[in-house]
């Protein structure tokens, strides 16, 4: 009892140093009681992210939030049917009101406060991977060199970062707001550069068509991390899913031996990924409860709750892994493999069968015979895939207009069951449901004749259970898809 309330009393006091950060959410016919989510510190800093550590219910259309943290720092507002994800980065005693609205699928992002022409810089900017990605890649397409390359990358950085100058010269934003922010989106140019570049390395074709060899292209994974190291103490506090992803890409490129570093091996990782133990250990606490938040203590590497307490006898994450492990023990998850039906107008997932099936098409044979599917392939912690969920309405109305039925497959590990159920409620994904886990990828792998599987990834097939089109295009893009649908079904 007494170690109970020492640790309760210097949480007391940690919370009484930090500063209060009041944020606003104002949204458009948003049903009461919808529960919106926020990725941030499990505790007073910034550093220590959680993925869906705290949420909100919205009334009225609206949503008043209190935090509690110490200097300045990022965290997120998560993905839902109502917004995209959002990126938060705050100063002490920050008051900042959010805006969203829809209009035909399209989020207007604004804010209003503190910091507020930043933030919606930060929200609306092509600092957006989606935006970013294209934008790298056409560096590096018409570049000659890794030099050229490097050069034109920090050009495109400084003239990304023109309206971040202006501001902080008009004194619109403040000194420490700016420098966060320029750490969050130089750490997503780094990650779209190292995925741009090893994309090339894994596929021929592309290969093929630049004049860059595996060592130009290693070269400029080693620029790269003389300008941005993503082991710097500068980016502990960067929104923490970025920062898990560039700590990802720098471990596995000194495990080639691409960078320089060492192995510190306390026996957390399993052999696929024994690469994190090129990490310091303070990252990989990091990325261990990373991993476990993102796809359970099975799946999460060679280590259990208790082993994870073992090696990190202090760490700020015992609690919220702590919560979720006796959550798994106490609540009976849905079976693997199973195939259930989300109905329009039920609140329940009915479960129809568990069987496992060899590959995709097998299921569609069995389930769906003389049908035409449209197949989402998605996984509770893919945020991309629940951007695209905003577009399900349209899109459920013109598959149901030209008699199409839709599929959803959850490709996550085994464990992660019970978050697939209430993602299908939360995202209201009506129709037809398939857990297939990740064993399913393996027959992906050889019916779409790819290396790598990546999810969002939406497929059709016809009436005979044949693949048409083994990559249309996203919910997003509306009616560029559903021409594309029509035209393979003629």
């Amino acid at each position: 009892m007494k170690k109970i309330y020492i640790v309760v009393l210097f949480h007391f006091f940690a919370v009484l140093n930090a500063q209060t950060i009041e944020i606003q959410g104002f949204f458009n016919e948003v049903k009461d009681s919808t529960k919106i989510s926020f990725s941030e510190s499990v505790d007073t800093n910034y550093k220590n992210y959680w993925m869906n550590c705290e949420s909100v219910l919205i009334f009225n259309n609206s949503f008043k939030k209190y935090f509690h943290f110490k200097g300045t720092g990022a965290f997120a507002i998560d993905s839902s049917l109502y917004n995209p994800v959002i990126e938060l980065i705050v100063d002490e005693n920050s008051k900042i009101k959010m805006f969203v609205k829809k209009k035909e699928n399209k989020y207007d992002i604004s804010f209003q406060g503190d910091n507020a022409l930043g933030l919606t810089e930060l929200n609306n900017s092509k600092f957006k991977f989606k935006s970013l990605y294209p934008l790298v890649e056409n560096c590096l397409q018409n570049s000659k060199s890794s030099s050229e390359f490097i050069h034109k990358l920090l050009n495109l950085r400084a003239e990304l970062w023109h309206n971040f100058d202006i501001f902080l010269s008009k004194k619109e934003i403040t000194k420490s707001f700016y420098d966060q922010v320029q750490n969050t989106t130089d750490l997503q140019l780094l990650f779209a550069a190292n995925y741009k570049v090893e994309a090339y390395k894994e596929d021929l074709k592309f290969k093929n068509d630049l004049i860059f060899s595996e060592q130009e292209l290693n070269k400029i994974i080693v620029d790269l991390d003389k300008i941005y190291n993503a082991f710097d103490v500068k980016y502990e506090k960067c929104f923490g899913l970025r920062r898990v992803i560039v700590i990802e890409q720098k471990c596995l490129n000194i495990s080639k031996a691409i960078l320089k570093g060492t192995k510190t091996d306390i026996g957390l990782w399993g052999a696929n990924q024994d690469h994190y133990s090129y990490a310091p250990l303070n990252f990989q606490e990091l990325l261990m409860a990373n991993n476990i938040n993102f796809l359970g203590f099975e799946k999460g590497g060679n280590c259990s709750f208790e082993k994870f307490k073992e090696k990190f006898t202090n760490s700020p994450y015992l609690y919220e892994l702590e919560k979720l492990n006796n959550n798994l023990k106490s609540n009976a998850t849905v079976l693997p493999y199973t195939f259930a039906i989300y109905p329009s107008n039920s609140n329940k997932i009915d479960v129809k069968s568990t069987n496992q099936y060899a590959g995709i098409q097998e299921l569609i044979k069995e389930k769906f015979n003389g049908k035409t599917v449209f197949v989402d392939l998605w996984a509770t912690y893919c945020a991309p895939c629940k951007k695209e969920f905003s577009y399900s309405e349209t899109l459920h109305t013109f598959l149901q207009i030209n008699n199409i039925d839709i599929l959803y497959i959850s490709v996550d590990p085994k464990g992660l069951e019970r978050k697939w159920e209430r993602d299908i409620q939360s995202f209201k994904l009506y129709g037809n449901h398939y857990f297939a886990s990740d064993d399913i990828l393996k027959s992906l792998q050889k019916l779409l004749q790819e290396k790598v599987i990546a999810v969002p990834r939406y497929l059709l097939f016809n009436s005979k259970g044949e693949l048409l089109l083994k990559n249309t295009k996203s919910p997003s893009d509306e009616q560029i898809l559903y021409d594309q649908i029509i035209t393979a079904l003629k």
